[in-house]
């Protein structure tokens, strides 16, 4: 059980390594050049950095968003986690509902591997197909050997994980949302290029870095907020800002304790002497099988 907790709390740290800083004052643009080719283009976007503050104050004051995006598995250190996974191996991440991660969900899926999470009610739980793979592939070999693959499977797919003494909520938006907080600051970040667009029927704001590779889209009507981050190895998607609803409830659930007991009742082993020998000072002995 103890593989199973330590995969767990290393899948919930996800997605933010990805998030690296973009810009290199190295490779920032002139701020004397394209940033500042009209007055017309000064007096309609106003300068990156003049609304830094409010931008991410008005959208970590949100009570809700939808983020996807795509992301490189090696930068996020996917590839560490996913046994076989290519670090250039690209994947979807996706968060919806409450900014805290108190009623909302969150998924990656690369390379044929996958994982989603769920909060809902204070209660955390975990997609039991993604969970059955996870927790086959890390098997000792010697308890791979006596535990069937298909067993487990058929134990825990249908199924959703609940955890039990986990905090009732998942990686959130605004774990997410304050990491590019950090990100994007300095002189580089305020001076980026900027014009204004129409996309989808709505004036935006766009603002570039690295030669146009960088891109970073502000709604220009409301909040201000983000609804797209573009880098060399990402992009990312901002929709439903106060509107991304809560997940359902799973309607099937089992716990770790019903997957251990059910895995030990197939090969006749006693989850009580189990529980005995790993309570005991200096390790448990593995019992007789």
């Amino acid at each position: 059980m103890q593989r199973i907790s330590v995969v767990f709390t290393a899948l919930t740290a996800l997605g933010l390594a990805a998030c690296s800083n973009p810009f290199d004052a190295r490779d920032a643009e002139d701020p004397g050049s394209d940033l500042q080719d009209t007055d017309a283009m000064e007096a309609e976007v106003p300068a990156f950095g003049d609304i830094r503050d409010d931008m991410f104050s008005a959208m970590l004051a949100a009570e809700s968003v939808t983020i996807d995006g795509e992301v490189e598995a090696g930068e996020a250190d996917l590839d560490e986690l996913f046994d076989g996974l290519d670090d250039d191996t690209t994947g979807s991440l996706s968060i919806s509902g409450a900014l805290d991660g108190s009623e909302s969900e969150m998924s990656f899926s690369a390379g044929g591997s996958s994982f989603t999470q769920r909060a809902v009610d204070g209660q955390e739980y975990f997609r039991g197909e993604d969970f059955a793979a996870l927790l086959v592939s890390e098997l000792d070999d010697e308890v791979a050997d006596l535990v069937e693959e298909d067993f487990v499977e058929e134990t825990i797919s249908d199924s959703w994980v609940l955890f039990e003494d986990s905090a009732g909520s998942v990686f959130s938006a605004e774990e997410f949302i304050t990491t590019w907080q950090n990100e994007l600051t300095g002189e580089d970040v305020d001076a980026m290029a900027a014009h204004a667009e129409e996309r989808d029927g709505e004036t935006v704001w766009v603002y570039t870095a690295d030669g146009g590779e960088s891109e970073f889209v502000v709604t220009a009507e409301d909040g201000p907020y983000l609804l797209e981050i573009t880098d060399e190895d990402s992009h990312y998607e901002f929709t439903e800002w106060n509107a991304s609803g809560p997940p359902e409830a799973p309607e099937n659930v089992i716990t770790l304790d019903e997957i251990f007991e059910a895995i030990a009742e197939q090969q006749g082993w006693d989850p009580d002497a189990l529980e005995n020998e790993e309570s005991d000072d200096g390790g448990a002995e593995e019992p007789d099988a």
